[in-house]
């Protein structure tokens, strides 16, 4: 039995996370000690019994997250001392950073784009990401236009970078999407048709734009229709107030952080999504494994990879794009294309496309290699 850690920033509700517990779940990890290492004390998940959780401190605030750098490569080289891992790696820019400082053969995840970093502290990430990134020994991206890209930014050969997808357990959600739904949720769904969405409730993804198109259906069609949010965070509040607003109360209904959105995707028949940067957005990969229909805006990065196969830089996109159960529309009139794509919805398919590549077996297999 071999001993592999994974360091993260946290155990919170995120695209990141969900990715490491689905790692550590998977039947190639359950034959070896396994230990996450995250540098806040947050578990919002249910942990295999083979896997420790270690938590490097108490702290709940991001900003004194980023401030500790130093305190937390102290402690993980301590960590690294007293267990003597076979390998294991890094996922976040913060437990990266901390990584590539306290070990000379640092292997990190970079799970977003680098255009992602655009306000005043992401920009600070991003000169950390140029200085320290190159000093790792290996990089984990999660598509092949993410691994052009930071290339280019940080001026190293592409052969550093490995190109893993991000998994999903089919057999494992098919159980989860048969749990029982709450009686009264079914009751007000009944006879409607259920739009969803998943994914943290931040401006970047941009769910005020779904709300508003949804209030154009909602005044222009018959009102049997119904929209739920799996998520919370710091936007909740405000797009209650707009939802308030529009009159969508009994319209829209805000769920929360839920352990298992698969049985509430598994209700719905259309999955809306309005992100303009994404690494590598799961929750569409989780909505495909429950076969809805996907109206999607243009994110970056891997949107036109997934499409065509591979990444092409030259690919163009004519909105709105239909292809096998996904519809891409555009970011600056998302609401107006969202209006076209929903009066002529019968056109949306629901087919898997290449779905093996995302396969847990192959992915933990993967990053097996990756990390030892």
């Amino acid at each position: 039995m071999k001993k592999y850690y994974f360091l993260i920033n946290s155990l919170e509700w995120g695209g990141a996370e969900r990715v490491i517990t689905r790692i550590v779940s998977s039947k190639l990890y359950k034959k070896h000690e396994v230990t996450i290492i995250t540098l806040k004390n947050i578990n919002f998940y249910d942990l295999p019994k083979n896997v420790k959780h270690l938590a490097l401190s108490n702290i709940k605030n991001n900003f004194l997250m980023f401030l500790n750098i130093p305190f937390f490569t102290f402690k993980f080289k301590k960590v690294l001392k007293k267990n003597n891992f076979d390998g294991g790696m890094s996922s976040l820019e913060i437990a990266n950073f901390v990584n590539i400082l306290a070990n000379k053969k640092a292997k990190i995840a970079f799970g977003t784009t680098i255009s992602f970093f655009s306000w005043i502290i992401g920009r600070c990430y991003k000169q950390l990401i140029k200085i320290l990134y190159p000093k790792a020994e290996r990089i984990k991206v999660n598509s092949e236009e993410n691994k052009y890209l930071l290339a280019k930014y940080l001026k190293i050969s592409e052969d550093k970078i490995d190109v893993i997808y991000n998994p999903i357990d089919l057999k494992q959600i098919d159980i989860l999407k048969n749990e029982k739904v709450e009686s009264e949720l079914m009751n007000e769904m009944r006879g409607k048709e259920v739009f969803i969405t998943t994914g943290r409730l931040i401006s970047s993804k941009h769910h005020t734009k779904i709300i508003t198109a949804l209030k154009k259906i909602y005044d222009e069609w018959e009102k049997k229709r119904y929209f739920l949010i799996l998520s919370d965070w710091p936007e909740r509040k405000h797009l209650e107030k707009l939802v308030s607003l529009y009159g969508l109360n009994n319209f829209i209904k805000f769920l929360g952080l839920q352990k298992n959105v698969f049985k509430y995707l598994h209700q719905a028949d259309y999955y809306l999504y309005a992100s303009e940067i994404e690494g590598f957005p799961n929750v569409l990969i989780e909505a495909l494994a429950c076969d809805l229909g996907i109206i999607t805006s243009h994110f970056r990065t891997w949107c036109e990879e997934f499409i065509s196969g591979e990444y092409n830089e030259n690919f163009k996109i004519k909105y709105p794009y239909y292809w096998e159960n996904w519809v891409i529309i555009s970011n600056e009139n998302y609401e107006d294309d969202f209006y076209f794509v929903y009066t002529n919805r019968k056109n949306i398919l629901k087919r898997k496309k290449w779905f093996e590549k995302f396969d847990i077996d192959v992915v933990a297999e993967q990053l097996m290699k990756f990390i030892s």
